[in-house]
């Protein structure tokens, strides 16, 4: 059984930066992409770049690994 990873990510990636309370709009400005692109990750129709998902951490202050929980 293949799982949708890109989708998993995403919704990872969307659930840690509702945590934090920041929105979409934020979160991109603060990473440095467009909102749609953000849009695009989180709803796993594209993946972050490594440099992207490095950025993401940051901001959000997790590790990396967080946004992989649940893909096996």
């Amino acid at each position: 059984m293949t799982k949708d990873y890109k989708y998993l990510l995403g919704r990872n990636i969307k659930a840690e930066r509702t945590r934090k309370d920041i929105t979409q709009e934020q979160f991109a400005e603060m990473i440095d992409i467009s909102v749609s692109h953000m849009s695009k990750i989180e709803q796993g129709l594209t993946s972050p770049t490594a440099i992207v998902l490095y950025k993401m951490s940051k901001t959000l202050q997790i590790p990396m690994e967080e946004f992989f929980k649940g893909l096996e």
